[in-house]
């Protein structure tokens, strides 16, 4: 760590402001550090805020007269704690998935690439029916063939009776074939085929 800062600090024009942000590393960088990998227990990525910080301050030095003291040292200690809040929020965020879990998380295809591009195009030719079917149709398609409720649970989510239920999903595909037919013809040649 001590190297790659002292890299970083011959890159940084200005011998005063050099020589101060130096100064400022020497005198503050275990305690900057501490503080950072307090927060986010990660080695590098603390002496990451520990160099962020350093090149923060090159460009407020203004505000910084006397490097030994405890009001540098609160606004050091303040910037320090604000960027390892800022990164552990980001991780919290990003919230990654260890290798193992993903078999259990991934969906077993055995459909070849083929059908899994035909089911594609089909789902891209229902969602532009349903766009243009009635959207008290599409939210009860919906609940019943995506969500998989029965008529009786679509029935009290909407208010309706179970028999009014069945007359509209009965309509509602109706109104989606009429429309799927005119458009694209992978449906008749599905009902041909069964």
């Amino acid at each position: 760590m001590y190297d790659s800062m002292v890299k970083l600090l011959k890159k940084i024009k200005g011998e005063d402001t050099c020589n101060k942000l130096e100064q400022l590393y020497f005198l503050y960088h275990k305690e900057m550090f501490y503080i950072a990998y307090t927060i986010l227990k990660d080695y590098h990525e603390a002496e990451d805020v520990v160099q962020t910080t350093i090149l923060k301050l090159s460009s407020r030095l203004g505000r910084i007269k006397n490097v030994n003291c405890i009001k540098t040292r609160a606004f050091l200690i303040i910037i320090v704690r604000n960027l390892s809040i800022n990164i552990y929020n980001q991780r919290k965020k990003r919230k990654s998935v260890p290798i193992d879990d993903l078999n259990e998380r991934l969906p077993d295809d055995d459909r070849s690439p083929e059908e899994q591009i035909i089911q594609l195009d089909q789902l891209e030719e229902a969602k532009k029916a349903l766009a243009k079917i009635d959207t008290s149709y599409v939210d009860i398609l919906v609940l019943k063939y995506h969500y998989s409720y029965s008529n009786l649970e679509i029935a009290g989510l909407m208010n309706l009776k179970e028999g009014n239920v069945r007359v509209k999903i009965h309509r509602a595909k109706q109104a989606l074939k009429k429309i799927l037919l005119r458009g694209d013809h992978w449906i008749e040649k599905e009902s041909q085929e069964n």
